[in-house]
């Protein structure tokens, strides 16, 4: 069989799609007569949109490297300004796309959008078109081109073309309603999908495949989920199918994964493991080996963890392997600042290529850090921040305003310690809480001071509404009245804050691939190169 797989728009232009690239291998080596096509409309857009724009191809030259200086933070703002044009254009398209869902009308340049999309991937043939959404903005564009593309196939006289929906954003909404409102879609995955994609390419019949949601007749039907697979059963994902040197990046950057879930899986808040089976890891050597490969065959040098969280000892052994293969990397992870984060540790992980961490601060109450079940300490995040940024790793801090029951003293601790380690930091994102049901708070919310309104909308057609996973909430006040989330208010207060503290970091304005490439530079990486190995040598 011919199986297409799509990332859909709406991601970042720097984004390499990993799902779909961890499909293929996966297929082909259990379908030995599969054809596996690999097609990213998200890239293709983006240079669409650039060719459209008046400085858009300049844009794509200075992002790939080959004209300007991409390092140089004048000619990046510059450049900024006309992405953020494309930007625009894309948000536009999206709510064409909603159009088009709601009412079957949009305007002409979707429409020549969508046409030139069906061409793509009708004209490779395929029996089966899997479509993968990792983030909520890629719905109502996937939608749209499924619906899209099965009315062409009706118009051709074409039939027995299957399209199904998958990744991380079919378990953050109830499947079940996407299939009512888009009945172009003929089943979703929900879960892994290796092992219903090869099922599928298999042509086994709807009902025999784990994990899989969809419509028989006027029914919609859900399968057991699927087992849960050993990573040493899955395939490195292969990234040669795709076209690594047209996205924005002036090299390419691979996502990776070590693990699938979380190690800690208990914040309370988090609902990011619903899309995983359970906590899984590879082997140390078998994964280095993968980005060995990566190096020698595709030339890449710079990849970012996509791991929700990699234990300590784990890391240690990863950037062990990584020195003893002399392998010359540049990598990014998530981390937990916990006091097993040592400064020898982390000049272990700074020899061996890490060159900035998205640190889960979440809040500098501890108070919030025990009632989210975070397992951090106040103090410990102190010495951590301090001692990475020692060793040369660049930190990116990851705040959550407005948690549950938080209060004006929770936000001035908060305050406190970004005040504190605000030096050590090259970048800070604040968000506003989210309530997610299944999780702890939502379960709990009464308990919280949480009024439930409703599930947050994501698409709507044939009179239908397609909802999230995401509930709308207010703050029930000590009088018993409702009120809007302190989520918002907090964000506001400390944006304004910290305008005391100094100009906002150049990092914090770059997409993630770029924040890796920049830190990976000798302008940015300030560390000293003996004095870490030294340390990192004392594991």
């Amino acid at each position: 069989m011919r199986a297409a797989f799509v990332f859909p728009p709406k991601a970042g232009a720097t984004y390499i799609p990993l799902g779909i690239a961890s499909l293929a291998p996966y297929i082909e080596s259990h379908v030995p007569d599969a054809e596996v096509h690999l097609i990213d409309l998200n890239i293709a857009l983006w240079l669409r949109l650039a060719s459209s724009e008046p400085e858009g191809s300049d844009l794509i030259a200075f992002t790939r490297g080959k004209t300007g200086q991409f390092l140089d933070p004048v000619q990046t703002s510059y450049y900024k300004k006309v992405w953020d044009r494309l930007r625009r254009k894309m948000t536009l398209l999206g709510e064409q796309a909603n159009l088009y869902l709601a009412t079957g009308e949009a305007s002409g340049e979707f429409l020549s959008i969508l046409d030139t999309q069906i061409e793509q991937i009708l004209g490779f043939e395929p029996g089966l078109i899997g479509i993968s959404v990792l983030f909520p903005e890629q719905l109502p564009f996937a939608a749209a081109l499924a619906r899209a593309v099965k009315n062409t196939l009706g118009v051709k006289g074409i039939d027995g073309v299957r399209i199904v929906l998958g990744g991380a954003m079919m378990s953050a909404m109830p499947a079940t309603e996407l299939l009512e409102a888009i009945p172009e879609i003929d089943a979703v995955v929900c879960g892994e999908g290796e092992e219903a994609a090869a099922a599928l390419c298999l042509n086994r019949p709807h009902g025999a495949i784990p994990g899989l949601i969809y419509r028989e007749g006027n029914t919609v039907r859900s399968n057991i989920k699927a087992q849960t697979l050993s990573l040493k059963q899955i395939p490195a994902p292969d990234f040669s199918k795709l076209p690594l040197y047209a996205y924005f990046n002036p090299v390419p950057v691979l996502p990776v994964l070590f693990s699938r879930g979380c190690a800690w899986r208990r914040c309370r808040f988090c609902a990011h493991n619903f899309s995983f089976s359970g906590y899984r890891k590879k082997d140390i050597r078998d994964f280095v080996a993968e980005m060995a490969d990566y190096t020698r065959r595709l030339g890449v040098h710079h990849f970012y963890f996509a791991d929700e969280y990699i234990l300590p000892k784990d890391m240690d052994g990863i950037c062990q392997e990584i020195m003893a293969q002399g392998l010359f990397v540049n990598f990014h992870i998530l981390g937990k600042p916990t006091a097993d984060c040592t400064k020898a540790r982390l000049a272990l992980w700074s020899a061996a290529g890490c060159r900035w961490i998205g640190w889960g601060v979440e809040t500098g109450s501890q108070r919030l850090l025990d009632l989210i079940n975070k397992g951090t300490c106040v103090g410990d995040m102190d010495t951590v921040i301090h001692n990475s940024a020692s060793v040369g790793i660049s930190n990116l801090g990851l705040m959550i305003f407005g948690l549950p029951t938080s209060t004006e003293a929770d936000l001035e601790l908060t305050m406190d310690f970004l005040s504190r380690t605000y030096n050590s930091f090259g970048g800070l994102t604040a968000s506003a809480f989210v309530l997610f049901e299944k999780t702890y708070f939502a379960r709990n919310a009464d308990r919280f001071a949480m009024h439930i309104d409703e599930a947050m909308p994501l698409i709507y057609s044939n009179k239908k509404v397609v909802k999230s996973y995401r509930l709308k909430f207010r703050e029930i006040a000590w009088d018993g009245s409702l009120r809007t989330p302190r989520g918002a208010i907090e964000v506001a207060r400390w944006q304004q804050f910290r305008k005391w503290l100094g100009d906002t970091p150049f990092l914090e304005l770059l997409p993630t691939e770029h924040y890796l490439i920049h830190v990976s530079s000798p302008e940015f990486h300030m560390k000293e190169p003996a004095q870490d190995v030294a340390e990192a040598e004392s594991i």
